[in-house]
């Protein structure tokens, strides 16, 4: 009896070292990867040490692929700040097939097969602790002058906004003008920016979800007062002046596939002083 007792303690032992020994080989299959970083952020942020040392392990990635969610190229353009680091994973299994990741500090991944390319985006708030910038508050701070106001000539309205990261008091002041809209920028009381925009209302929203200072939204109407086309224009604060890197123009019309009404898009690469934007050149093709 006493040496059935003394096998039974040693079997004991043998499968608590074994199962030991398999947490062992666990831990040491964890891969690390580190990020590649080159360059500055698109707002002229310098890399930081956080940046150079920023790593995932493969745990922190099977992590995010299980928080993260499939994201379209508008919300990444407006969403997500892109930084200079990334860091690549090889033959990742997702969804049972084999893709190659690209994970940005941003908060957003990208995968590739070979073919195609698929964007996923990381914003719930236990997707912080893996990146170097979350995802940007999605909450608009947005007041119109719209056909929801008077709308009466020389009717004003102003944002506050922060070019300058400072104690400066920063401001926009849009105007009604007989044709259009006039949008004067102000910095710490010296105007800076002046310019009319020819639409029919006009939008800024101030809480950005790309850096940008803020986004600048024009909106056209047809006979039956109904808004046919909308043109969204990032803005940056750069070097003491406002410019543009890009402009989302979405139109109403009638689809050459479907033959239905719906709205085509398009995004336009125009990187320019805002000053120096024409809208027709645009508007017209």
């Amino acid at each position: 009896m006493r040496n059935i007792i003394i096998l039974s303690l040693l079997f004991s032992v043998i499968l608590s070292c074994k199962g030991q020994d398999k947490d062992e080989n666990k831990k040491t299959q964890v891969t690390t990867y580190f990020a590649k970083c080159e360059g500055q952020y698109s707002t002229g942020e310098k890399l930081n040490q956080k940046d150079k040392i920023w790593s995932l392990n493969s745990d922190d990635v099977d992590k995010i692929m299980s928080l993260a969610t499939s994201i379209t190229e508008d919300e990444w353009h407006f969403s997500y700040l892109i930084t200079p680091c990334n860091i690549d994973v090889n033959n990742y299994l997702y969804k049972g097939k084999k893709y190659d990741l690209q994970i940005n500090g941003g908060s957003y991944i990208s995968l590739f097969n070979g073919k195609t390319t698929i964007l996923l985006g990381c914003d719930l708030p236990e997707c912080k602790k893996y990146f170097l910038k979350s995802k940007e508050s999605m909450e608009e701070d947005t007041t119109s002058l719209s056909n929801n106001d008077s709308n009466e000539l020389g009717q004003t309205k102003s944002y506050k906004v922060d070019f300058n990261k400072s104690d400066y008091q920063d401001i926009i002041i849009v105007e009604k003008k007989a044709e259009g809209y006039n949008v004067e920028a102000k910095s710490n009381n010296v105007i800076f920016f002046n310019k009319n925009f020819i639409c029919d209302y006009i939008d800024i929203e101030t809480k950005t979800k790309n850096n940008q200072a803020f986004n600048l939204i024009l909106s056209f109407i047809d006979q039956y007062q109904n808004i046919f086309r909308k043109v969204v224009i990032p803005v940056f604060f750069k070097n003491n002046n406002l410019y543009i890197e890009k402009i989302f123009i979405a139109t109403l019309g009638t689809s050459a596939r479907t033959g239905e009404e719906e709205w085509i898009k398009k995004e336009v690469s125009k990187k320019t002083p805002l000053k120096q934007l024409d809208l027709n050149e645009f508007l017209s093709k």
